[in-house]
């Protein structure tokens, strides 16, 4: 059996790695193409904001990730063929599969809102902190903020880790006053949602925290228009927000391979798939995986993770010649950190919410020193 996998960022690196502990390379052939020779720890971009980590430990070579047999390709896959089970890359020609795992993970889209662009390019008021560089520079530009107005935002759903502009507000909240800065400072989070978090006990516990700690929430606010000469971003429905920093997450897409294939996915790039057993909607030899898919669920390392499990043991049972029965039922788990020393983590599926809604320095040291050397040691080895 061939199995190609097209993308090797968190989710195709854990199945790719569950899938070679499962299977000998002459059960299983499987093939991984990926354009990057970098992979980097994402989940640590918020804590690189404010100092609590280093660059240097998010970085890995992408060749070091995989296990022995498994045959990694740097490369970019430009279209696939359902009809006749191939793959056309950039640089290697054609790849023919039996089974296709797409792992093509979210981009980000600097096309709109008008005026974002420009205002991230000129580096001065406007940040985003979803790339590496980008958090580099809001990090330095908090440290020199004297005061005014901090605005957090994100474009409109879905992104990557929808709590991440939460983690930023308060945690700029709790810096400043740290900093004995507060007094100077206002702070906002909009959002294109009915609420700051969508799921309770979650919401309710966030909305508390906002209101106790004065940050300002404007709720069903889609941003159309970021004038960094003005500081003022507006939204569709004519609301707006005064800025002298304001932090932005663009909107995401799925890959343009999606968009060049026809019937594997939907206009904005995301993989159709069923929702607990991970097929696509229109080729059963097809599988999505991680933030490539049109899951209900939150794009988080945490979903990519059960998502490998789950499709590890479907393909085990495809292998033995039974009907897969093995389902994903949406779990993830969201760790936001609401000020220095703690944590609260949101842990919920498609139909319930797992945990309680509570602050705590545990769930601190889990998120902020224990969950990158479990990311790199363990999770991406397939071992948890």
């Amino acid at each position: 059996m061939k199995i190609v996998i097209l993308g090797g960022g968190s989710a195709g690196v854990m199945f790719a790695n569950r899938m070679r502990k499962e299977f000998s390379e002459d059960e299983v052939e499987i093939t991984v193409v990926e354009r990057s020779e970098k992979h980097i720890y994402q989940p640590a971009f918020t804590l690189l904001l404010f100092d609590l980590e280093d660059p240097k430990n998010l970085v890995r070579p992408t060749k070091d990730l995989f296990d022995e047999g498994i045959n990694l390709i740097t490369d970019e896959a430009t279209k696939i063929d359902p009809q006749n089970n191939k793959v056309t890359t950039a640089k290697h020609g054609e790849l023919s599969y039996d089974y296709l795992v797409i792992a093509t993970g979210a981009k980000l889209d600097y096309s709109e809102p008008e005026g974002m662009k420009e205002g991230l390019d000129k580096g001065e008021n406007v940040f985003n902190f979803y790339t590496m560089d980008g958090a580099l520079k809001l990090r330095d530009a908090l440290k020199k903020f004297e005061g005014g107005t901090i605005v957090s935002t994100f474009a409109q759903m879905p992104i990557k880790c929808p709590a991440a502009p939460i983690k930023f507000i308060l945690m700029a909240e709790d810096t400043m006053r740290i900093l004995g800065k507060r007094d100077k400072c206002k702070f906002i989070l909009t959002t294109p949602m009915p609420a700051a978090f969508s799921r309770p006990p979650y919401m309710h516990a966030l909305n508390s925290i906002f209101t106790k700690r004065g940050i300002e929430v404007k709720a069903n606010f889609t941003p159309s228009e970021v004038d960094y000469g003005k500081g003022l971003m507006k939204d569709f429905g004519g609301k707006e927000a005064n800025f002298d920093l304001l932090s932005i997450t663009p909107p995401h897409t799925g890959e343009i391979v999606i968009e060049n294939s026809e019937g594997v996915g939907d206009a904005a790039g995301w993989v159709s798939c069923d929702k607990n057993h991970m097929v696509n909607k229109n080729f059963l030899n097809i599988y999505g995986i991680g933030d490539a898919t049109d899951f209900p669920t939150s794009k988080t390392a945490s979903g990519a993770r059960k998502q490998a499990k789950v499709l590890t043991e479907r393909f085990k049972q495809i292998i033995r010649g039974e009907e897969p029965t093995a389902t994903y039922d949406g779990e993830i788990i969201c760790p936001i950190l609401t000020r220095y020393k703690r944590v609260m983590f949101a842990n919920f599926n498609y139909t319930e919410s797992l945990s309680p809604a509570l602050e705590s320095y545990i769930n601190w040291v889990l998120k902020v020193h224990m969950l990158r050397p479990l990311y790199f040691n363990l999770m991406l080895n397939g071992l948890m």
